[in-house]
């Protein structure tokens, strides 16, 4: 069943998989244990699941805040939304704000006013962690109050901690699965989103990343991973996992004519195949 606008993420996420979380959520194996999401971002894939048990976390503290805070005081973030205008200015003052300055209660609303008000909602930080991405201009609402009630309802049960990748990887169990949806390996140009975070996702964390998969493999956690099409990601992965190809659109690409292209997606068990998927040789 499809999902309604009111019952998807509250935040849009470059790289998100908003459009494709009913086929990802297809590719699920039958687990018994907990689902994990170690790369939150706007957790769409959570969402469409709606798994009874939970850990959901990212390296992303400003991310992770706002997600406690929705699931939490729901009400007391969408007041201090409603405060905060759309204009230029404001929007300066706001990206200029030191998170460690703030409650938690304003650092989850900042979250989802920049997520809402910069350009194309990219969450884009310097190296010292400053937000740097520019206003976009936009004449929308920050929210939907029903997708946000909503989400902090489906978030009730989750668990949602702030902590690196493998440490999460790590904590996993047999009989859990676990979907991985890292900063890609960069295609070049607009596609190179790597600085959610002061520190960026590059090489070494991919190779560490594998290396995960494979431990927890070796434990018996079921894995998924959503990556590029690029031969450094097909010959890392897919000396170890099962592969295969996703039809995607990738709105963040200032070229239009660049926007289409194909994930991959890695098990480490034999999945069942949706239409908007191919097998890769």
């Amino acid at each position: 069943m499809r999902l309604t606008p009111s019952e998807r993420s509250f935040l849009k996420w470059a790289g998100g998989k908003r459009r494709y979380a009913s086929t990802l959520v297809a590719l699920a194996p039958d687990f018994p244990g907990t689902y994990r999401e170690p790369f939150l971002g706007s957790g769409a894939v959570y969402f469409e699941l709606r798994p009874t048990t939970s850990t959901l976390s990212d390296a992303n503290g400003e991310l992770i805040t706002c997600f406690q805070q929705v699931r939490d005081s729901p009400v007391e973030v969408m007041r201090l939304l409603n405060s905060m205008p759309n204009t230029p200015e404001y929007f300066e003052s706001v990206r200029r704000q030191k998170p460690e300055d703030l409650s938690d209660l304003e650092r989850a609303a900042r979250v989802i006013y920049l997520n809402k008000t910069s350009f194309r909602g990219l969450w884009r930080v310097n190296k010292k962690g400053g937000f740097n991405t520019s206003y976009g201009a936009y004449d929308r609402p920050y929210y939907n109050q029903n997708t946000l009630l909503r989400a902090s309802k489906a978030l009730t049960n989750a668990t949602i901690t702030e902590a690196d990748f493998e440490a999460a990887i790590d904590q996993a169990e047999p009989g859990d699965w676990v979907y991985l949806d890292p900063p890609y390996v960069p295609l070049g140009g607009w596609a190179d989103f790597k600085r959610y975070t002061p520190g960026q996702f590059g090489e070494s964390d991919h190779i560490r990343l594998c290396e995960a998969m494979r431990r927890a493999d070796a434990r018996g956690v079921f894995v998924a991973l959503t990556n590029s099409e690029t031969e450094f990601v097909r010959e890392l992965f897919g000396a170890y996992f099962h592969e295969a190809r996703l039809a995607t659109r990738r709105d963040i690409n200032i070229v239009s004519s660049k926007r289409g292209s194909w994930d991959l997606v890695f098990t480490n068990y034999e999945p069942a195949v949706p239409e908007q998927m191919t097998l890769s040789m």
